[in-house]
């Protein structure tokens, strides 16, 4: 018992002498240094509360130690971060975040794999998670899986209405080879997208259908529109831009 009661002594003596060598150092001497004399135990505690312990949280070290204690009491956060794995995917939510990670990474059969987990029960139809499924199908070039995606997303929900679902629709028929729907999918997405892309598909398709005249009226009208604000376009849609013009 007093060995115990003396080695708390000495480790809060140590506490003690460690603040005020700190105060010191850090040019803390003003009035921490009175603190710390006159009121000894209060005093070290505080210091180490104010002083000390912020500024050990912003070093380098103990960030990173804070963070790993944090994802393994919150796996959440791992997932907020992108550095969840599967072993903490549990629940449809999850496993599309998880699966957005994966596509960020151009792993396109492992974000499959996780939506169509993620497809089940109630949630079989779920837009967002078709959307998903149809973009990580697209992404490995299986075309006619993801136009087979949102066709089961339209079927369900045929009042559904998304951008980004059309324009993947539109590619994935293109790609599956069936050209009459991508043909009208093309045509009904100009102006309903920003940018010549819609226009320019649907002008190669009629030029590949032999509608040459046709399509040489869509080239110019690409050209027109979107010619003059070139500067304003970003990089793949002045490539759309440049396409209309080799073909007007």
């Amino acid at each position: 018992m007093d060995f115990n009661l003396s080695l708390a002594g000495l480790l809060g003596l140590a506490v003690y002498v460690g603040c005020i060598v700190h105060a010191i150092r850090s040019g803390r001497i003003n009035y921490w240094l009175l603190i710390l004399i006159f009121l000894p135990g209060l005093g070290s505690i505080a210091y180490l509360l104010i002083e000390v312990l912020p500024a050990m949280r912003n070093s380098r070290a103990a960030r990173r130690a804070v963070s790993e204690i944090g994802e393994a009491l919150d796996p959440n956060r791992a997932l907020r971060e992108g550095k969840a794995n599967l072993e903490i995917a549990d629940t449809a939510d999850n496993r599309r975040r998880l699966a957005e990670e994966r596509m960020k990474r151009g792993q396109w059969a492992e974000a499959e794999t996780l939506y169509r987990a993620a497809l089940v029960g109630p949630l079989e139809d779920d837009p967002a998670l078709l959307i998903g499924l149809a973009k990580a199908l697209s992404g490995r070039g299986d075309h006619k899986g993801a136009a087979e995606a949102l066709d089961r997303l339209y079927r369900s929900s045929p009042e559904y209405e998304s951008r980004e679902a059309r324009l993947i629709q539109a590619r994935s028929l293109e790609g599956a080879g069936r050209l009459q729907e991508a043909t009208d999918a093309w045509r009904g997405l100009i102006g309903y997208t920003s940018g010549p892309e819609a226009q320019v598909r649907y002008g190669l398709l009629l030029k590949k259908a032999g509608e040459a005249e046709r399509s040489k009226e869509v080239f110019a009208d690409a050209v027109r529109t979107y010619g003059r604000g070139v500067g304003q376009l970003e990089p793949a849609d002045r490539e759309w831009l440049a396409e209309a013009r080799r073909n007007a």
